[in-house]
């Protein structure tokens, strides 16, 4: 849990593998609701300020990480 206050919580969930149906299915299992999902990184890319629908180009560094070379 990275915060609490009157109006909710922040938790940081880490997934592998998964979809964002199932991060709310699990927490509706303890009888939590999640009002907000950011996704901040795709891999070893950190996403950083880019929008939802957003998309910039890949630095040479970036493909490589990605295994790309």
């Amino acid at each position: 849990m990275l915060s609490r206050g009157g109006r909710g919580s922040v938790v940081r969930v880490v997934l592998r593998t998964g979809w964002k149906r199932q991060l709310r299915r699990m927490f509706a299992a303890l009888g939590l609701r999640v009002v907000r999902l950011r996704r901040i990184r795709v891999g070893p890319l950190l996403l950083g300020r880019l929008r939802p629908g957003a998309w910039r180009e890949l630095t040479a560094k970036e493909i490589r990480a990605l295994g790309g070379a």
